[in-house]
């Protein structure tokens, strides 16, 4: 037995010796290609031409070279080739259909002088931080990725990351470089090393503090030889290792199918080959960059440090170090995400929760440390997915009994923020709860004999349990309770963070969280520093104390003296204090009654005068004058009314902005199109001078701006007399400048001093009606968007405006809603409408609308009233007054909402105010109107409610031609479709002889009655077949054409039938 196991070594060293002795030749060793054949080949895009030389080629010669680096090689001696390059060329032969022949040679220079000759097709080399610089060559995608790792003792895991003091380092083969080291460690001393081992090896021993090394070769030798003595503590993103092909000039087919074939290898496939050969620190989820939409790629741009709140007390989740830098699991997790995103974290410590939340009242905070997820919490956090399921479970003192533990009069502590808490006090009222700060006071409470039981999770039960109380504290799971699902907390106002801390969490393998949880679980000798913690606010506290006492004795006798006449100031003070309250609450509620009783009368001054405008009867040019100037005086009155309750909404703080996404030009636009007639009738030229990027959006209140606008641009219509008023914009960094200039005779410097005081014009807007508070609520607006607004003028050279907003702003397109600016025409004849309104005029105001409309309507004065009417009757619509005598319009619609949920309910007040419609719509009603209601605003609500068609007419302008005669409207529509049948008919008959020109005429007789009635449907279809004649088309498509504007008639007969009584 013994000769045989010596003859075994025997031919074991020779064949060594006959591989060196081969490999000190020049020529080649061919190894037998070992990788796994379980992964599925790749799709590759391939031309023809690189088909046809693949099968001529038939084999691909590829060299590599010592020395050997695991985990990309294994041993070659028994003259296979295996590890991860091994499986990448068994992947890549498998996917091209090509055999691959693998040549060894005894130096990279062997290799490449191969290359060079035409021996092999390509070179594979090993890991390595520098390009290859060879100008003959040419280099492929990298095919492996390290990166570089920070190890250390697992006795050394809670050190610093970065210091100045002097310590010892080690590294292999001058990788990284010493400024790269020198960046966490200015003073370090360091020491290279030929091989891993040996590195490590000296860290292990105590040599040496730390090592840096590449990410894949590093957990190699971890696993292999170091799993129980060292941890890798961190990783950064570069300097990188790479793996790469090398190829002649002459070789670009090759390398351009080469690097296709690499391209097709995703995240999964590099995960499972890395994962074959090294059990920890698998990196390669790193290749592939997470896929982020353009606003969660703007977000990082603006955000390139994160504030982290952590308590240290959350063992293992969450620890500090000497620095007070995060360590622990979620440390470890952070790091990856940093090489994920490029964020880097700042750490906020807090020593407790009410620490906690008096940092996350400031606002300034991004993310909280591990949080359990609970839906209970959602009003104000917002969660990522969890990363981390573990049970909650019951901490005991080893040798109590399990079962009779969570049973009435027991004391058991639990954290006053646990998400149990509630739960648990339901579940077992007899239970006395003892709320403590965290688990590790719960837990020594048990320890200590204070209380029975502690409540936790399981991963902090066993680490604080085994590194605390090992022999002394036991735990076991809780009943009918889901495992805490582990998740960082952010603001919910910054939805894009959550999404990327989700796909990054997402895309880290869960072994690698896995691994992560059992290294901080098992390292030894971990305790927390609680003195590095308290010791700054003990010494604190302490001087304070000291200061106190003598502070109160210096103040205990000056207050013998000054009490009396201070308590006399604070009593004179509140008083005071109290009156401006009142007299502010009763300016507010003054001010809101008299919008009221001021916009209800005026409200139906407007509408009998729009309905004095529609109206069949014949006015002298005089009479619609005197019509037209009432209607333009009760609008001027209502405005005045808005631009009060706006300036005090502003000085009681109540104003709120609210961003959204917004295409600027489309903005202004909007606002100028208000204007265009007022100065064409003047006219002035009013202008839009644009240089923004019109698919860019941007960051803005569109209400607040769109404001600004319309005073601003009101304004300079309206004194300049002749000129132009020129609207411009542009971009400068982030911000946004809008200016608007005119013409008009100008302002004096004197009197630009108080222009944006409020109720305060210049001469020249004395000779204009105004109230004088646009510009001042226009400042009052920019300000609270955190702009500027900056006036520029002269007298006789016109005035210039100019804001500066500053804006976020984004290419990623929104959507833009339809508008629908046509009135349907017909309603249904059988809508029952009830009208509750305590004023008369109201109320006949609104049923004459209604009658406009073709719809009856009942009413009633009071709440109480049309309570009765609906419980008796049906009806379809109710329209109610805010403010009613027996039972208000809130009070109604919440009676109504008790037995039918139904029913369609308009509110309708003369409070402008959007706390009304808050009101309106949490109480149950479908719609909020504040008066005046125009017929085309109940014409447009009532189509919006209630399907009509498809195929409808504009019954404002119908109802002009006809002057309000619903019989003469009638009519008019019924011979219009008759005059469109005849033409269509006739339409068809020359279509069939091929008279194209007459079928033109009868299809622009049938185009102009449809403009007529405004059926805007069968005007485009018209319109669109009679702008094709003239060019000749087949006769299918113009007999499909006609077919389609028959299908409009017939639905429009539909509409017409409906909208007769």
């Amino acid at each position: 037995m013994m000769m045989r196991r010596w003859l075994a070594i025997a031919l074991m060293l020779l064949s060594i010796i006959g591989w060196r002795a081969d490999a000190r030749d020049d020529a080649p060793v061919e190894l037998e290609l070992s990788g796994y054949n379980y992964i599925t080949p790749v799709p590759v895009f391939l031309t023809e031409d690189d088909k046809r030389w693949l099968q001529q080629k038939k084999r691909l010669n590829v060299a590599v070279y010592q020395p050997e680096q695991a985990p990309l090689v294994q041993t070659t001696l028994t003259g296979r080739y295996r590890g991860m390059n091994a499986d990448y060329l068994a992947l890549i032969q498998h996917s091209l259909s090509i055999r691959i022949n693998v040549m060894a040679y005894r130096s990279e220079a062997d290799a490449i002088s191969a290359l060079k000759a035409g021996k092999v097709d390509m070179v594979l080399t090993g890991l390595d931080s520098h390009p290859f610089t060879d100008d003959g060559l040419q280099s492929s995608q990298p095919l492996v990725y390290s990166w570089p790792n920070l190890v250390t003792s697992l006795t050394n895991v809670m050190a610093p990351l970065h210091s100045a003091q002097s310590t010892r380092i080690a590294i292999v083969n001058h990788y990284p470089d010493d400024d790269f080291i020198h960046q966490s460690f200015p003073n370090a001393e360091i020491a290279n090393y030929p091989s891993y081992q040996e590195a490590l090896s000296s860290v292990a021993n105590g040599e040496n503090a730390w090592f840096f090394g590449d990410s894949l070769t590093t957990s190699t030798w971890l696993s292999q030889e170091f799993s129980q003595a060292l941890s890798t503590v961190k990783y950064w993103p570069a300097p990188q290792k790479t793996s790469v092909f090398l190829f002649l000039p002459t070789g670009k087919r090759l390398l351009s199918i080469v690097n296709n074939t690499i391209g097709g290898i995703d995240e999964n496939i590099h995960g499972q080959i890395a994962q074959s050969m090294i059990d920890k620190g698998n990196l390669s989820f790193l290749i592939e960059p997470l896929k982020l939409t353009p606003r969660e790629k703007l977000w990082l741009k603006n955000h390139k440090t994160l504030r982290v709140i952590i308590n240290p007390w959350f063992a293992p989740y969450t620890m500090v170090d000497s620095n007070q830098e995060i360590r622990g699991v979620v440390g470890d997790i952070l790091n990856l995400v940093s090489l994920q995103t490029g964020i880097q974290f700042e750490t906020v410590v807090v020593k407790s929760n009410e620490h906690m939340v008096s940092e996350m009242k400031k606002d300034n905070w991004h993310i909280v440390q591990a949080a359990t997820y609970d839906l209970s919490r959602e009003n104000y956090l917002s969660f990522t997915h969890p990363f981390i399921t573990t049970q909650f479970v019951t901490v005991v003192r080893k040798g109590s009994a399990q079962e009779t533990m969570l049973r009435a009069g027991k004391r058991i502590a639990i954290s006053a923020d646990h998400t149990l808490l509630v739960r648990l006090k339901a579940r077992y009222p007899g239970i006395q709860w003892e709320e403590v700060d965290n688990s590790s006071v719960a837990l020594n409470l048990v320890a200590t004999e204070k209380v029975d039981a502690a409540i936790s999770n399981q991963l902090t039960a066993r680490y604080l349990t085994e590194h605390y109380y090992p022999d002394r504290l036991t735990w076991f799971s809780i009943p009918g309770e889901d495992p805490a699902a582990i998740s960082f907390a952010v603001p919910r106002s910054e939805p894009e963070l959550r999404q990327i801390l989700d796909k990054a969490l997402d895309d880290i393998p869960h072994k690698e969280i896995l691994q992560i949880v059992s290294k901080w679980i098992r390292l030894p000798d971990v305790k927390i520093d609680t003195w590095e913690l308290y010791n700054k606010p003990f010494y604190l506290v302490t001087m304070l104390a000291v200061l106190l006492v003598l502070s109160m004795l210096l103040w205990a006798i000056y207050l013998v003296r000054d009490v009396q006449i201070r308590k006399r100031s604070q009593r004179l003070l509140e008083v005071e204090r109290n009156k401006a309250q009142q007299a502010n609450e009763e300016k507010r509620a003054f001010l809101s009654h008299m919008s009221h009783e001021i916009r209800t009368p005026v409200s139906a001054i407007m509408g009998f005068l729009e309905l004095l405008q529609l109206s069949p009867a014949h006015f002298t040019p005089e009479d619609k004058a005197s019509i037209d100037q009432a209607a333009q005086a009760s609008r001027s009155l209502l405005k005045l009314i808005g631009e009060i309750l706006d300036l005090e909404k502003i000085e009681s703080g109540l104003l709120e902005v609210v961003p959204q996404w917004v295409y600027p030009d489309t903005l202004v636009m909007e606002k100028m199109s208000l204007f265009s007639a007022l100065a064409a009738q003047k006219g002035i030229e009013l202008r839009y001078d644009s240089r923004l990027d019109s698919k860019e959006t941007m960051r803005l209140d569109p209400q607040l701006l769109g404001q600004v606008l319309t005073n601003l641009i009101g304004n300079a219509v309206k004194f300049t007399s002749q000129g132009h008023v020129l609207v411009s914009s542009m971009k400068l960094r982030d911000t946004l400048v809008l200016s608007v200039s005119d013409s008009g005779p100008g302002i004096s410097a004197e009197e630009q001093k108080r222009l944006f005081t409020a109720f305060s014009q210049g001469t020249v807007g004395e000779q204009h009606s105004g109230s004088g508070l646009g510009l001042a609520i226009s400042r009052a607006l920019v300000t609270q968007m955190a702009g500027t607004i900056v006036l520029q003028s002269a007298i006789n050279q016109g005035t210039t405006v100019t804001l500066n907003l500053p804006v976020l702003t984004s290419f990623e397109a929104i959507p833009v809603p339809a508008q629908s600016t046509s009135i349907p025409s017909v309603i249904r004849g059988e809508l029952r409408v009830l009208i509750a309104d305590d004023h008369p005029s109201s109320r006949l105001l609104l049923k004459r609308q209604l009658a406009m409309l073709g719809i009856a309507a009942d009413e009633v004065d009071n709440g109480a009233a049309a309570l009765r009417y609906i419980q008796q009757g049906h009806y379809d619509l109710l329209i109610t007054d805010f403010n009613m005598p027996v039972m208000n319009g809130i009070e109604l619609t919440r009676q109504i909402r008790r037995f039918d949920p139904e029913l369609t309910i308009w509110g309708l007040t003369a409070t402008a105010q959007e706390h009304e419609r808050d009101r309106s719509l949490a109480a149950g009603m479908n719609a909020c109107l504040f008066k005046p209601i125009t017929l085309s605003q109940i014409s447009q609500l009532l189509s919006d409610y209630y399907d009509t068609g498809d195929t409808t007419f504009d019954i404002e302008r119908l109802a002009l031609l006809a002057q309000g005669n619903r019989t003469l409207m009638l009519r008019a529509l019924q011979d219009a479709q008759d005059e469109n049948r005849r033409d269509l008919v006739l339409a068809r008959q020359k279509a069939q002889s091929g008279d194209y020109s007459t079928v033109k005429q009868h299809i622009h007789r049938i185009n102009g009655t449809a403009q007529l009635l405004g059926v805007e449907m069968l005007m485009n279809a018209a319109q669109s077949l009679e702008n094709k004649l003239p060019d000749g088309i087949p006769a299918a498509v113009l007999a499909a054409e006609l077919d389609h504007i028959e299908r409009l008639l017939t639905e429009l007969d539909l509409a017409i039938k409906k909208f007769t009584p």
